[in-house]
């Protein structure tokens, strides 16, 4: 009678201490927020929200490389709207110089000018993007990791943005093309005219390799612009998915909590009332 008793007391703490253990598992999750914290909560609830965290810190290192991609696409399209405007100017100044009543002084006056828009545009060439490094590398640029299967180049390659230039005269660098044209404007009289006819165009040329160069630019910092958006994107979905396997259900806790304290004071009141009984009966 004794051991039976005993066997059955034994079994009803260890339901009660089960029940303790239930309650205060749901205090937990309802003042935490959170109904999973670890694999034996809900093994495959906590195997993806694991892969969700692994995903959110690398889009961490993703927004960021989309941020200094676009920081340096938008320098590099800065930068190429100051060439455009360079070349704007050069043609203006030759264009000036193409009158017979210039004078020599004048003539000297701008071809110094060129030479100093020259000068400019050597400077352009080895400018430094947001992070230091330059801004038209003279290798092939770096690509930036945008995804894990994406990676993106931020900027065009030096000789891309200020050689290439296809003339009459052949394949030539916006320097060489502006060299020229102060050359031509100090040049002979007889042959002035042509020589800076032949320099206009050259810089018409140069104008529309940089018009093209800097719309293929628009088009490297539109890829960053989207890159940033679908990061944006993703990261909500991943965030109201972590959200749903995380977050405790404050109705449905809240209610548990409630039935099984009512349940554990009922089993503690009954299990003080039987084992008075039985003492008492031990003692009869």
């Amino acid at each position: 009678m004794i051991s039976s008793t005993r066997y059955r007391a034994i079994a009803e703490i260890n339901r009660q201490t089960d029940l303790s253990q239930q309650i205060a598992k749901l205090q937990e999750s309802v003042s935490t927020g959170k109904s999973v914290t670890k694999s034996s909560d809900n093994p495959d609830a906590m195997q993806r929200i694991t892969e969700i965290r692994q995903t959110q810190a690398d889009q961490v290192v993703w927004t960021a490389n989309t941020n200094m991609g676009a920081s340096i696409s938008s320098a590099a399209d800065t930068q190429l709207g100051s060439i455009e405007d360079m070349l704007n100017q050069a043609k203006e100044l030759l264009l000036s110089g193409r009158n017979d009543t210039t004078s020599t002084s004048d003539r000297t006056a701008i071809a110094a000018q060129l030479r100093a828009i020259v000068a400019n545009l050597n400077a352009a060439s080895t400018t430094s993007d947001p992070t230091g490094a330059p801004l038209f590398p003279t290798a092939t640029p770096l690509s930036i990791p945008v995804s894990d299967t994406l990676s993106l180049p931020a900027t065009a390659q030096r000789d891309q943005v200020f050689g290439n230039v296809t003339t009459a005269s052949g394949v030539q660098t916006l320097q060489q093309i502006l060299n020229d044209a102060a050359t031509a404007v100090e040049g002979n009289a007889a042959t002035r005219a042509t020589d800076i006819q032949t320099s206009l165009d050259a810089i018409d040329a140069g104008s529309a390799h940089i018009t093209q160069i800097r719309s293929d630019q628009g088009v490297r910092g539109a890829r960053f612009d989207a890159a940033k958006d679908d990061l944006d994107t993703s990261g909500e979905t991943l965030s109201e998915e972590r959200n749903g396997l995380e977050s405790t259900d404050l109705t449905y806790a809240l209610s548990e909590f409630q039935a099984k304290q009512t349940a554990l004071q009922a089993a503690q009141t009954l299990f003080a009332q039987s084992n008075k009984t039985s003492l008492f009966n031990l003692m009869g």
